[in-house]
């Protein structure tokens, strides 16, 4: 088999629906040889929806061979971890239950799919576009350096160039790929590890970001070469739902939480930088004092907090919306900062100690 295409779904059998009719049509139009190649893996995680009654209609009805399963832990890390273990292609397909396909993307998946061995590219980041479906706010802005981050409304558009992530664009910093339309080579998965399911939608530690960029940022840590294919687009509907200021405020609140997380529970046991929420341009202006503890909370990201406030009251003399709004997420971000810094000094606060936790910091001994 050269490509497995993963599907996580949770009550959005609507959805599902529009995404299957798109792979069916697609997977119709390839010749023969190639479609014999092309698996879907569809991963309900435990929706109480009409899913189950479309996807055996699929199943029944289409020469696609679909593998139906069911994951009872709630979380997409958890149900893309067990589609993982029944993929049988070379290149897996990650796909959200959402989005719509580019006319194009499965002949051209399959290319990627049939050539990924020849090259030492572990990861393909595919284009996200999304599809504003409401008038565009006009207190919204996308562009920098004010704008909101594209990443809030699960966009991951970056000009028609390839490139090696990470790299810089006029449309903002691509770190890493995007788990809408991400290709991973499954060899991956067999020497490197799974997603970590404290991360991400329904997670069972209840960081619902950030589950594919740890995941990513890992393999970066490794090595793993990871490029940017724009040609392998999908397109991914905005709720209007989603076009206000509070639910941006949230996203900038839970995307700093799951981060700062992240950074103290490294899967690489890798120390993070003591001034992990103070830009690095700003680092070496912060007294060390800063560093200390308040209440299990680290003194700079109240300094930070308390910076940030009054640039935002000074900014209302410049009658700068788009400052005003940007400087508003920045201030949930800090806040989700200092929720995680009490969290991480909870978890650390209750653990006995381990002289196997201090081989392991000492490099004495492999994990």
């Amino acid at each position: 088999m050269k490509l497995s295409i993963v599907i996580c779904t949770f009550n959005r059998c609507e959805e599902l629906e529009q995404l299957l009719e798109d792979l069916t049509l697609q997977h119709a139009a390839l010749d023969a040889e190639k479609a014999k190649q092309v698996e879907l893996v569809l991963i309900d995680n435990n929706s109480f929806d009409n899913t189950n009654e479309v996807a055996y209609r699929f199943i029944e009805s289409t020469g696609l061979s679909i593998k139906y399963f069911t994951e009872t832990k709630l979380g997409l890390s958890a149900a893309r971890n067990l589609a993982v273990t029944k993929t049988s292609g070379d290149l897996i397909a990650f796909l959200h239950d959402d989005i719509s396909l580019d006319e194009n993307w499965l002949e051209q998946a399959y290319s990627l799919a049939d050539e990924c061995n020849d090259h030492e590219i572990g990861v393909y980041g595919g284009r996200v576009i999304p599809m504003w479906q409401d008038d565009f706010p006009t207190w919204l802005s996308l562009e920098q350096p004010y704008g909101a981050d594209q990443k809030v409304f699960g966009a991951h558009s970056y000009g028609d160039v390839e490139q090696s992530y990470p790299f810089n664009t006029e449309f903002g910093v691509a770190e890493t790929p995007s788990g809408t339309n991400v290709f991973i080579r499954k060899e991956i998965f067999e020497n490197c590890g799974n997603f970590r399911t404290d991360l991400g939608p329904s997670a069972a530690g209840g960081f619902g970001l950030l589950d594919d960029y740890e995941f990513f940022e890992y393999l970066s840590t490794l090595k793993i070469p990871m490029l940017y294919v724009p040609e392998l687009m999908v397109y991914h509907p905005i709720n209007p739902s989603m076009m206000t200021i509070q639910n941006i405020r949230r996203w900038y609140y839970k995307s700093a939480r799951a981060h700062y997380w992240i950074s103290h529970t490294d899967r690489m046991r890798r120390e993070p930088h003591d001034l992990l929420g103070i830009a690095p341009r700003y680092r070496k202006f912060t007294p060390s004092i800063f560093k200390e503890s308040i209440l299990g909370v680290p003194a700079f990201l109240f300094l930070k907090f308390l910076v940030l406030a009054i640039y935002w009251l000074f900014s209302h003399l410049n009658f700068d919306s788009k400052k005003l709004n940007w400087l508003s997420y920045k201030i949930s971000e800090t806040m989700g900062e200092i929720d995680a810094a009490a969290l991480v000094q909870e978890q650390t606060g209750t653990r006995k100690f381990s002289f196997k936790d201090r081989l392991l910091k000492k490099g004495l001994l492999s994990s």
